[in-house]
């Protein structure tokens, strides 16, 4: 709890806080004498995976409509302020990431292009998007609520819901019981694109915590094999660019933003 944290903190009971403190948590234990705030960026990024099975996130054009609908600016200026904008699904700072890939931004005129292309375009009173956010991370309610907002904008009704993690877990170990959308930040593995490529989109990690999109995609599993065995670097990384715009055409995925990791310390 925020108030137990401050309380130890203050008391030097406690060196350093965890990452996941609330924006308001931090800037109370800013205030405390001898207490300084560290920010760096792990190579995390915090992404919506949306569910390719699921109606409707089952359609493309759906699944674009959101993404273009998102207030990306709002998210990183003034929830997660020092994050910056993700560019696909590898955060900027890890070696391989694609500079160059497609990065959408906030345009409901493309939205609804893209909304009155999807086969739910006709029904849309019909479909609840549910979005899943973890319990332990205060601050998720705050990109939760936006995207809510985001979508009304579109026509699209969005459900909000707080589960604690291990609930989260349990819900994603099946296609049936995975909800169209589960918030998650995730890091690499080890320093380099491919760590995350893998974890993240191989169809070994569907039915984990790591995969909520259920991509299934034995095209995309053969690319990302391919690559990380690839031993000579500026081949692996050209490889990774590929794979890279691969999953960013499919949009699966709302690439929200690259973490700044903040932390309190004596």
């Amino acid at each position: 709890e925020p108030v137990t944290v401050r309380t130890l903190i203050s008391r030097r009971e406690l060196e350093i806080t965890d990452q996941w403190q609330s924006l308001e948590a931090i800037a109370a234990l800013d205030k405390i004498e001898g207490v300084d705030i560290a920010g760096y960026f792990p190579g995390t990024e915090f992404y919506y995976m949306m569910h390719t099975k699921k109606p409707p996130t089952d359609d493309i054009h759906f699944r674009k409509a959101m993404a273009w609908a998102t207030d990306y600016k709002t998210i990183v200026e003034m929830l997660f302020p020092g994050s910056i904008q993700s560019r696909g699904p590898v955060p900027q700072t890890l070696p391989g990431a694609d500079p160059r890939v497609f990065q959408y931004h906030r345009n409901l005129d493309k939205a609804i292009l893209e909304l009155k292309q999807s086969k739910y375009y006709a029904q849309l009173d019909k479909y609840i998007v549910t979005v899943h956010w973890c319990a332990e991370v205060p601050d998720e309610e705050k990109v939760a609520l936006l995207f809510m907002s985001n979508m009304a904008d579109i026509g699209i009704d969005v459900k909000v819901v707080k589960v604690p993690w291990m609930s989260m877990i349990e819900e994603m170990a099946t296609m049936e019981t995975s909800p169209n959308i589960v918030t998650i930040f995730d890091s690499a593995h080890y320093p380099e694109a491919g760590s995350l490529l893998e974890s993240r989109y191989k169809s070994e990690s569907a039915a984990t915590w790591e995969q909520n999109e259920w991509l299934l995609d034995t095209k995309l599993d053969a690319m990302i094999n391919d690559s990380i065995k690839t031993i000579d670097r500026e081949k692996r990384f050209a490889e990774y660019v590929k794979i890279q715009r691969y999953i960013t055409d499919l949009c699966p995925t709302l690439f929200l933003f690259d973490q700044v990791e903040k932390h309190a310390y004596h």
